[in-house]
């Protein structure tokens, strides 16, 4: 739920931890932000992520807030989703959450999700499997399974290819 608020709000986030010290010693020179360092959207997920992962509700949007001015002051506006998309991969690993996508040739009964959901939850050690469906006839039939950097590929087409290349020998 606070990927999705990050998301609508993502343009008004703190990254507390090094960003505030850099931002001190800046000004102290008189010299920007950005001609000191360049600050990447990666980076500024991970402070954002130190910034918010013990807060409660109202100290996030607080943090939110002065993320988004420190985005505006260093100019960086033009980051923010890469910083959303960053963020989000930092918080599902942390939170041990997994997005995964399911691709079928129809559309699968309800228990049949739940028994793969489960599945893989046990295979990914993920405490939450966000499953994203999807229908493509051309696999025929079974299921392809897309999680982190892993493809399980239970589909009828990539069966009968493999006995295609079996009977080929």
């Amino acid at each position: 739920m606070l990927i999705c608020e990050l998301r609508m709000i993502c343009i008004r986030v703190l990254a507390i931890s090094g960003l505030a010290f850099i931002s001190r010693l800046a000004f102290i020179r008189q010299i920007s932000i950005t001609s000191f360092m360049k600050i990447t959207p990666k980076q500024y997920a991970e402070s954002l992520y130190q910034a918010v992962k013990e807060k409660k509700d109202s100290d996030i949007k607080d943090a939110i807030n002065n993320f988004f001015s420190i985005l505006i002051q260093n100019n960086d506006m033009a980051k923010a989703e890469a910083i959303v998309v960053e963020f989000e991969k930092i918080w599902n690993m942390e939170q041990r959450i997994v997005e995964a996508e399911l691709v079928s040739a129809k559309e699968l009964d309800n228990s049949i999700v739940k028994l793969l959901n489960g599945y893989i939850a046990e295979l990914s050690g993920a405490k939450k499997v966000i499953l994203n469906q999807k229908i493509n006839k051309n696999i025929l039939g079974g299921v392809v399974i897309k999680y982190e950097d892993k493809i399980l590929d239970g589909s009828l087409r990539m069966r009968l290819g493999e006995l295609k290349k079996e009977m080929v020998k």
